[in-house]
């Protein structure tokens, strides 16, 4: 396998190619400088019944065009346009598959990712076509956390205690 090198702008792209196949399409990216947002690398989710990682990529309008390449671009509830990369938890033969989360130094961080941390994701695309059907795939490979922002769940939120009130000194039905 051979790749080109890559660019110095922000987005760096290794064009691949195995010999003897027609991998031309298929490339690594590095998208550089987005904020991330409701990180799930720590734990596969399964919101729709497959297990995956899932990460939100936030930047400005200046980047849509850019940023369209890698997935479907959507304005967000700060004015800044967002995609979603994932990546499945297990690969065909059932492995896990986790994704690479390292600090700017390329040191493992072990931390969750908190909404507004900044960093850098390699990605890889391929081109696919199932009965007629046809696209690009993006799969997420490696996250670059360059300023982070730990997330740190609220344990302090929780329900109140509530007391049974009875109306008229009538008692509370044992039926709740």
């Amino acid at each position: 396998m051979w790749c080109e090198r890559p660019r110095s702008d922000e987005v760096s792209q290794f064009n691949c190619s195995m010999k003897g196949t027609n991998m031309s399409t298929n490339k690594t990216s590095i998208i550089k400088e987005v904020n991330f947002y409701y990180s799930k690398l720590d734990k596969p989710v399964s919101p729709f019944g497959t297990e995956i990682y899932d990460i939100q990529l936030r930047f400005p309008k200046h980047r849509i065009k850019e940023m369209s390449a890698f997935g479907k671009v959507r304005e967000v509830e700060d004015g800044n346009y967002a995609i979603n990369i994932t990546r499945k938890a297990k690969n065909a033969k059932g492995q896990k598959t986790p994704v690479r989360v390292v600090d700017a130094e390329k040191n493992p961080i072990k931390d969750l990712i908190g909404n507004g941390s900044e960093g850098n994701v390699i990605v890889y695309q391929y081109d696919w076509n199932v009965s007629g059907r046809s696209g690009t795939k993006t799969i997420l490979i490696a996250v670059q956390v360059t300023n982070l922002i730990k997330y740190v769940p609220e344990t302090e939120v929780d329900f109140d205690i509530l007391e049974p009130v009875a109306e008229d000194n009538e008692s509370v039905s044992a039926d709740f």
